[in-house]
């Protein structure tokens, strides 16, 4: 064949290729705006993927049943529509594997999910999966799916296309080419360094192209959100410095001026409620950092409240739930995760430390609530008889952790959480058999919150779980900025049982 065919041939073969994924996630698509929009007002029967998610009795059943959707699009003769439901399956799958730990299951399960279905969710997890492993082979393979996806993006899918091409450099930084990834990102590092994880990332590959106008951008950020703490940082930032031929009191003014306005509204939050900052070392040396509002005097005394935020959250969002607690007679413990707020050191300087280990976040936070429970305990700083404890956002899965762990919890509070779909089955059965009383707090911005509350409310005990939508605007633990009725609905429901015991 001549090189003028054999080009002719590889470019059909590449449009053939664009087209079909084009034409999946445009399946994908409509096929998930018909669920949203029909599923529930039963007119279409759901993806078998999603009853087996909503409906099975625990992790075990639904990893059961996906597994059995996603072998019938492996199978020959396998119909376009079976393909596109086993390889949502098969993404389920890897979702469930890296949450419990497995990572190299995971990574199979997305490649499933890749041949059969090609979605950027599965193939942005497999990326990143891959990327983690660091090695040729793998990040070989990674470049593949991230160039691919690329191309997909930028042909019909404009939502997708900052995170593809992000991911598309990324990859070519880790393969030792950063000129290329520079100017790959160019157009997008804007956006993308709004993120703490892609921060990181665009400093790296702006410091390692040479680019240090670019860099000490990224970096002077970088370096308010790690508080000065992370050592490498710090070093990127200083031989930037020197290659722009900055005096150190222009980086110290910089990455100042960048600090000031969190920890000035930090500082106003310990004095205006008041609440005071305490910590502590764990096993492995880390600073246990935690907040501590007092209940007012003169108010009975009740169980206090345990809430870990959201990696997102503020501490200064969460002075309104604070408050009225404080003033209902309850002490409250916030508690940022590791790589949030104060809580940096060794190992966790941004929430990104965390990626691809939902599992290890959720057991190292729990067992540092636990320490801080136990330290005020001993210190009587809070009363006896027991805690309610709470999660924000993403950290939902620690409360549960809490609860599970100590026998002294009283209740459980979920605010505005994010569990996905695969997780709710397992989520339900282990409130059930804890039994615990649980209040999952919602608003229209977390729309998500609200179903997944209503999720967890079935097949466990009538009354067991309550869900409370706001009404009101509102995002995360500043839920209950929006209106006093919001946290006065959830202490009056914690007081039920108490008034019922009178």
């Amino acid at each position: 064949m001549s090189s003028a065919r054999l080009g002719l041939a590889l470019a059909l073969r590449r449009w053939q290729a664009l087209a079909l994924r084009r034409w999946q996630a445009l399946a994908l698509l409509v096929l998930q705006v018909a669920i949203a929009i029909t599923a529930h007002a039963g007119l279409i029967d759901a993806p078998p993927a999603i009853v087996a998610m909503w409906d099975g009795k625990d992790g075990a059943s639904v990893r059961a049943a996906l597994l059995g959707i996603a072998a019938l699009g492996e199978k020959p003769g396998a119909s376009a529509r079976q393909k596109l439901e086993s390889g949502e399956a098969a993404w389920w799958l890897g979702v469930q594997d890296e949450r419990a730990g497995r990572a190299d299951s995971a990574v199979a399960q997305w490649r499933r999910a890749v041949a059969m279905r090609g979605d950027f969710d599965e193939g942005f997890a497999l990326t990143e999966a891959l990327a983690r492993r660091s090695g040729a082979a793998a990040l070989d393979e990674a470049y593949g799916v991230a160039f691919s996806l690329a191309d997909q993006a930028r042909m019909g899918m404009p939502s997708r296309l900052a995170e593809a091409q992000g991911r598309f450099a990324w990859i070519r930084q880790l393969r030792g080419h950063p000129d290329s990834a520079l100017a790959g990102v160019l157009e997008w590092d804007d956006e993308l360094r709004k993120k703490p994880a892609w921060t990181r990332r665009i400093a790296t590959i702006e410091h390692a192209a040479g680019d240090h106008g670019r860099a000490w951008e990224s970096l002077t950020l970088l370096a308010a959100r790690t508080r000065g703490r992370d050592a490498a940082v710090e070093s990127l930032l200083v031989l930037t410095q020197h290659a722009l031929g900055y005096a150190d009191e222009q980086r110290e003014s910089a990455v100042s001026a960048l600090r000031a306005p969190v920890e000035k509204s930090e500082w106003r939050f310990t004095l205006t409620l008041p609440a005071s900052q305490d910590s502590l070392r764990a096993k492995d040396g880390f600073t246990v950092r935690w907040y501590r509002v007092s209940a007012q005097p003169g108010t009975a005394s009740k169980p206090p409240l345990l809430l870990v935020l959201a990696p997102g959250d503020s501490l200064v969002s969460a002075d309104s739930l604070a408050s009225a607690f404080a003033a209902a007679g309850r002490t409250v413990v916030l508690l940022p995760p590791r790589g949030t707020g104060v809580a940096l050191g060794p190992g966790a300087y941004g929430p990104e430390a965390w990626a691809g280990r939902p599992a290890a976040f959720a057991s190292t936070i729990a067992a540092d609530a636990g320490r801080a429970m136990d330290a005020l305990a001993s210190r009587h700083a809070v009363p006896a008889g027991g805690w309610v404890v709470g999660a924000a956002g993403d950290a939902a899965p620690v409360a549960l952790a809490i609860a599970r762990a100590r026998r002294d919890t009283r209740a459980i509070v979920f605010v505005a959480p994010r569990l996905p779909v695969v997780e709710v089955a397992e989520t339900r059965a282990r409130l059930r058999a804890l039994g615990t009383r649980t209040f999952v707090q919602a608003s229209p911005e977390e729309p998500d919150a609200l179903e997944l509350g209503d999720l967890l409310s079935r097949q466990t005990a009538r009354g067991q779980v309550r869900v409370a939508d706001s009404g009101d605007r509102g995002r995360g633990v500043a839920i209950f900025r929006a209106d006093p009725k919001v946290a006065k609905r959830l202490l009056d429901w914690l007081a039920e049982p108490e008034q019922k015991k009178r």
